[in-house]
């Protein structure tokens, strides 16, 4: 069986945007996970390019976790937010699968758009931002714009999982939750 052609990654993207509940649900019949996979890798390309522009601007960030040059993080930063997202997507959806009712590439797809959405809006705001008023900006944006899409993948992928498995809110709310802390621990070390 094959997947409908409705759902590609424009229509995903503009379904979770618009109307969620009802993009997640017609995402249960997927068997494969790759639009999920595209959602994460467009905002792995919007970051990264982001971060391409910090760099060639000779931008640094505050603080490196990581033993790279702080002039050269932002340009090693843009090498590798695309791996390094799919992989933190690949075990947000695992853990937040398995805790919602089980990990299928439906779960896996929907919760790639419930986290590609948000933010590819931040990014966005960010290099706006950026572009607008500098990098002295970036941190006060960044402040703001990071919490709001932050809250906003929760209550989406808690939509997404309650749609996809059936379960209550609350188990909803805190297998996303849970996932979702996993990845930004250990995203954090990498993604400034």
């Amino acid at each position: 069986m094959t997947e409908p052609e409705d759902h590609q990654l424009l229509d995903g993207i503009f379904g979770t945007l618009l109307r969620p509940r009802a993009t997640f649900a017609q995402l249960a019949s997927v068997e494969s996970a790759r639009h999920g996979a595209a959602a994460i890798a467009l905002l792995g390309v919007a970051w990264g390019l982001l971060c391409a522009l910090l760099w060639s601007s000779g931008r640094a960030p505050h603080a490196v976790l990581l033993p790279v040059p702080p002039h050269a993080y932002y340009l090693f930063q843009a090498l590798i937010t695309i791996p390094v997202l799919l992989a933190l997507w690949w075990l947000f959806a695992a853990l937040a699968g398995r805790l919602a009712g089980g990990v299928t590439p439906a779960t896996r797809t929907a919760l790639g758009f419930a986290y590609a959405v948000p933010m590819l809006a931040h990014v966005a705001v960010e290099g706006v931002g950026y572009l607008l008023l500098g990098f002295d900006a970036l941190a006060l944006i960044a402040a703001i714009s990071l919490p709001a899409a932050s809250l906003w993948v929760w209550a989406l992928s808690a939509v997404a999982l309650k749609e996809l498995h059936g379960c209550g809110w609350g188990r909803a709310v805190g297998a996303s939750f849970a996932g979702l802390l996993v990845q930004a621990a250990l995203g954090s070390v990498v993604l400034r």
